[in-house]
Order: structure tokens, then sequence, then C-alpha cells
């Protein structure tokens, strides 16, 4: 666009940083003046591409299309996110092979931090998918403000500023499902109501699952019983500003776990959290964001209140985690150029303490201090910014600096059974013992886009990312003997944190009615944090192949990404996606355990009048060979090989009458018997755990919107 008003420049330093798509120009006529001035032309290019590393979903425009047991069965139902099953619920999401707190998971700006040392419940385990507006994945190193480490990618789950009137008004949605295999029900409701002025939102939610059972017809212990509440009052005094306080409740209860040593009688997560947003206009600081959060989450495993146990040792492990912070994000004109920064801080505490007995009424024995009260304070300072290059080029540019302290409060601390401490097993297997730490990680982004043509942009990154090790990695302290044979699983307190340093490129084109994306990445990773089997090796003092450490070594995490989707006609569509991770220990020259295969989707939609959609899908995964098995020589953490599998999906959805939908379809068509590559691990024993899918199941659905 081109004009002669100076005030363009700063239309030009927001509207321009937001993508590098190229939009067309338009004349406007020159402002009225009292002398004739001629300013030099100035183009402003409008969004309109995302990057390909990107998707959004508007669960509450757009319900998932089949039925997800928990956040991470949904996620995975995203491009390029996979997940490992370790039971009905608590699937732990992966992107470009990476999981834990390599991503980060937020929901409106809070982070959680699951409380079971087994990750029995990982954060997307207690987000409630429904209840929010929008949810962003972002695969890879994409944004410096996207919070400490994360070199993965990051999971942003969010509530908009919603648009209401003078008067007031409600609106939501009520809706309740049921799937055959494993007789699961589920409700969940949503309801706002308000003026332009305050407003409220409510939603609550239900589950409960049975066992379900695979393509074989065998029964997999994965039953829950699931509740969730959240509530938001909320603000707008004026167009440019929003305050909002929430507090959201989850809780899980009698989920079982197959193959581990525990299931889980109770997991029940609190979440209050704060928010202010205003918008300047004018001025230096043309936007701010402040968010303030705690989160708490209350966890207990046991081997005997929802299992037969006839003989001892009875065991029980409650664990508390609990998580505060907040950021101040502020977007600043300096000297016509918008500058995006962020100051962001979290604070995690854990502990996790097992107790022993001879019978289920009398657990009371301590035997290990398997998180004892580690705390992890993350500190972040970040910047980014976008420069137009040319007609066609931007040029992103941002950096961070995170200084993070970690303390340890109970390494002493003596449990009853084996008279040993935290510090003893540290001793035992690393010749050292727990003490305060301090890092300084500094991270990095340059990000070039280009537009080729007027529907073709390429892109390339290069970008540095530092995550630190959490409190697993660097102090779990889960004491199974110090003999030969000792199947304890330790951190290291002296462990490194990871360095990616992470190159990109790719492009993304499209018609009228065809988009097509593609992404190429390579990781080379310095201490990379691997769990391995304990062998002796430079810096493990005790050799025992049942044993799992943590050390630092060198990887190499490489793929590409490919999407598209084409609109046959007005009523037909058709999409696909495909991710391959390749995992290497560059130290030992042999696969990374726990990387996924090969894996993607082909969807096939057909709106074949107004008030019925059929869709069919296929999900499907390539054999996984590149496999860590052997504990002897590597670390063992793969179960074995994995077999390629296809996976057939219908459904159909009618709606008869406006703000009524009604849905029904089957998941895995054919019954197949199949397991996604990604194991899990069992605290109790160090046996790695494979489960297999579901079968064959049967859903119906049914959604009232108002």
């Amino acid at each position: 666009m081109q004009t002669k008003l100076a005030f363009a420049a700063c239309l030009l330093s927001t509207t321009a940083l937001a993508a590098p798509a190229l939009a067309q120009q338009q004349d406007t006529p020159s402002a009225p003046a009292a002398a004739d001035v001629t300013l030099p032309a100035i183009s402003v290019y409008a969004p309109r591409m995302s990057l390909p590393a990107e998707s959004e979903t508007r669960p509450q425009e757009t319900p998932a299309p089949t039925p997800h047991s928990d956040g991470g069965d949904f996620l995975r139902s995203v491009p390029g996110v996979t997940a490992g099953r370790f039971g009905g619920h608590g699937l732990e999401p992966v992107i470009r092979g990476q999981s834990q707190n390599q991503l980060n998971i937020t929901a409106n700006g809070a982070t959680t931090y699951g409380a079971c040392p087994n990750r029995m419940d990982p954060p997307s385990s207690y987000a409630a998918i429904e209840s929010y507006d929008r949810i962003k994945v972002v695969r890879g190193y994409q944004s410096v403000l996207n919070g400490p480490g994360a070199p993965g990618g990051a999971v942003i789950l969010s509530h908009d500023k919603p648009e209401l009137g003078e008067t007031l008004t409600a609106r939501g949605s009520a809706a309740a499902g049921y799937d055959g295999n494993g007789v699961t029900r589920s409700a969940d409701a949503y309801v706002l109501t308000g003026t332009q002025d305050t407003y409220a939102r409510l939603t609550l939610g239900l589950k409960d699952a049975e066992n379900y059972e695979d393509g074989d017809g065998n029964s997999v212990r994965s039953s829950f019983s699931e509740r969730q509440a959240g509530f938001t009052l909320g603000v707008t005094p004026g167009d440019n500003t929003h305050i909002r306080l929430s507090y959201a409740y989850h809780d899980v209860e009698d989920a079982l776990f197959p193959g581990a040593g525990m299931d889980s009688p109770t997991a029940e997560t609190r979440s209050y959290s704060a928010g202010l947003e205003h918008e300047f206009g004018t001025g230096i600081v043309r936007h701010i964001d402040v968010t303030a959060y705690a989160t708490q989450v209350d966890h207990v495993m046991d081997n005997f209140s929802l299992r037969t146990r006839l003989a001892a040792p009875f065991a029980r492990v409650p664990s508390e985690s609990d998580t505060i912070g907040g950021s101040v994000k502020a977007d600043l004109d300096i000297g016509g150029q918008i500058v995006r920064t962020a100051i962001d801080y979290r604070r995690n505490n854990r502990e996790a303490i097992r107790s022993v007995g001879p019978n289920a009424g009398a657990v009371t024995r301590t035997q290990a201090f398997l998180w004892p009260d580690i705390t992890i304070a993350e500190l972040g300072f970040a910047a980014e910014t976008s420069l137009t290059l040319g007609e066609r080029t931007m040029l992103t540019t941002g950096a961070r600096i995170d200084r993070v302290t970690v303390d340890y409060g109970r390494p002493n601390e003596r449990a009853q059974m084996t008279g040993r401490t935290a510090n003893d097993l540290y001793r035992a297997f690393y010749g050292v013992t727990a003490s305060d730490q301090t890092e300084t990680n500094l991270s990095a982004l340059a990000r070039l886009e280009y537009d080729l043509t007027d529907d073709t942009a390429l892109f390339g990154s290069i970008s540095r990312s530092v995550r630190t090790a959490d409190a697993t990695e660097r102090g779990l302290a889960n004491d199974q003997g110090l003999g030969a044979n000792n199947s304890s699983w330790v951190g290291n307190p002296e462990i490194d944190p990871e360095k990616h340093h992470q190159v990109e490129a790719g492009m993304l084109t499209g018609g009228t009615d065809w988009q097509v994306s593609a992404t190429a990445y390579a990781n080379l990773v310095d201490d990379y944090i691997l769990r391995d089997a304990a062998r002796g090796q430079d810096g493990i003092l005790i050799t025992s192949a049942n044993a799992d450490i943590y050390r630092n070594i060198d990887a190499l995490l490489a793929g590409l990404e490919l999407a598209g989707e084409w609109a046959m006609s007005d009523s037909l569509s058709l999409r696909a996606d495909a991710a391959y991770t390749y995992g290497e220990d560059r130290d030992a020259d042999r696969a990374l355990p726990q990387i996924p295969p090969l894996q993607g989707a082909l969807h096939l939609d057909w709106q074949t009048t107004e008030w019925l959609e059929l869709g069919a899908s296929t999900r499907f995964a390539a054999r996984q060979i590149r496999v860590d098995t052997n504990a002897t020589t590597a670390t063992g953490r793969d179960v074995g090989k994995t077999g390629g599998y296809a996976v057939l999906d219908m459904r159909a959805a009618v709606t008869p009458v406006d703000g009524v939908e009604l849905s029904a379809g089957v998941t895995n068509l054919l019954d197949a018997t199949y397991a996604n590559h990604l194991n899990r691990s069992n605290i109790s024993d160090p046996t790695e755990v494979r489960v297999n899918e579901p079968g064959r199941s049967v859903f119906v659905r049914g959604r009232i919107t108002f």
C-alpha cells in the first residue's frame, strides 16, 4: 500500500512484522496539506501464510472428529505430534522425538508440572481440551518468547477475550458422548455470560472409562474417572483493556496402568491465574500482557488399592508438585521498530516419598525419598523483532537469557527401611552429592522468510536453545538397592543442561484450492541428557544393567515434515500429513531410544449436504527398526522393534437444525492390533512397557450450541 501519510510508518512497524507474505499493493490518496510535500512510498505487507511448523485448533468451533481420552491423546491428532501410552489416561506428547520438559505446555500463560515420578500425569493430562478457545502447537524452536528451553516445541492453550454487546447475553454449549470400546461416557459444558464490560465463563467436564480391548480382544487395564471445572471472571473497562481472574480444578481417580507396578487412586490439580492486557496504541510501549499463576498438584500411586495384592511389600507414593510463576510481555516501539519482549519466571517444587508396609493398613515406613524436596526456579529475559529487508524478505531475530537455580530440601534424610539417603544414592552412582546449583543459559534465533512468488514462501532458520534438567533427571532417588543387580533409578545432581543447535528450512505454497508445505530440520545437541543403563561409563561408579542413570552425550535429531490439503470440489476435500524423525547417539554411533518412526494421516471430508458431513481417516506408521534394546551394551529403553500399521476411522456428522450436531463413527474399523513405538517406564522395576492401542470402537456424540 503506497501512501504519503507520515503516520503509516507506525502501521508498517506493527503490520509488516506479522509475516513475510506479500499483499497486493493499492494506491490511496494523500491527506490534504498546507503545502505540497512528497514523502517516500511505504509498502505494507499483510500476513498471508503462517509458518508450516505451527498448527492451530479451535475446539469450541470444531470439536475433535473422534474421541480422545485426555489432552495428550488429543494432541496426537495434530500433524507432527505423537504420544507414548501408559494407560487409558496420561499419554505423553512427543514432538520431533522430544518430550517432557523438552516441550513447553502452558494454559493461559500458566505452567503445570505433573506430580508423579513415573509420569502417570504429564501436564497435558490435566488439560480440559474442550474448555479452551484456541490450541496452538509449535513444532521446533520458532520463538524465544515461548518460555525457557522447549527445543522440541510448545503447546499453548488459551481463552480469547470474548466479544459481547452492551446488554446482558449468554452463549455456550453442552455435549455428551459414548465410546463403546472401554464404555467411555463423557460430558462437557461451556457457558459465557456478561456484557462488553464484565463477563463470566464456566466450564464443566466429566469422563468415566472402563478397560478397553485391543484388536485381539485382550483387556487392557486402562479405566479411569475424571472431573474438571473452570471459572473465569473478566472485566473489559475499555476496548483496549482486559483483566481476568481464573480458577481451574481437575481430578482423576482410579486410573489403572497396565504393566506398571502401581496404579493411581487419585490425582488432583488446582490452578489459579490472573491476567492484565492493555493496548496503548501510541508511545514506546504499544501493548502489555501481564500474567501471574499458581498450580498445585497432588498425586498418589500405590500397588494395592486398585489391584489384588497378597504379599508384601505394600507400597504407596504420595507426591506433590507446586508451581508459581508469571510473565510480563510488552511490545515496544523503538525508533519505529516493534520489539516484542518478555520477562518470565517460574518456580517448581516437587516432593515424593515412597512408604512400605506388611499390609494395606500399615504402609507407614519410609523406603525412599524419590524427589527429596527439589526446587527449580527459572528467571528469563527475552526479546524478538522482525525486520523488513525488502518487498519480499523478512528477518526475525531474537535472544533470551535464563537464570536457573536449584536446591534440595531433604537430600540427607534417611529412609526408615534402608537407612539410606538420597545423597547416599548420588554418591554411590556418581561420586557426588546434591548441592545448590546455578546456570546461565543463552538461547537465540534467526529466521529468514522470503516470498518467492505471491503463492510461494520459503524460509530458513538457525537457532540455539538451552533447556535445563528437570527434577527427575537431576534428583530422582528411586532406591532399589546398591548391589550388582540393583534396579535403582537415580538422577544426576551434576548433569549439564542440553544445548540444541538447530537448522531448519522449508517452503509453503498453494493456490485457490490447494496448499502444500514441507519442512526439514537438523538438530545437533551438545550434552543431550540420556537416560541410560549403568554400565560403568565415565562418571558412573556402579555397573548394573538393571539400574537407570543419567549422563550427557552428544546427539543428532533430524527429520522431515510434510502436509497438504486439496479442496477437490465445493463439497469434497483431502488432507494429508507425514513426519519422520531420525535420532542418533553421536558418541556411540547408535540409535537414540524412543524415537518415533515415519507416521502420518490421510483425511477425506465430504460435505454431502448442508446438514450431513461424512469423513474417513487413515492413521499410519512405518516399522521402527532403529532401536536400542540391549541394556548390557546400550540403554535398553526400547521394548523392541515395532511393526508398521494403518488404521481406518470413519465418521458422520448431522446438523438437523442450527445449534444441534449429532455425530457417530467407528475408530479402528478393521480391528487391527497395534501399538505406537513409544513405550513407557516402570518405576518399580526396570521393565519397559508397551501398551496396545484400542481395537474397534463405535462412538456417538451430541452437541448443542446456544
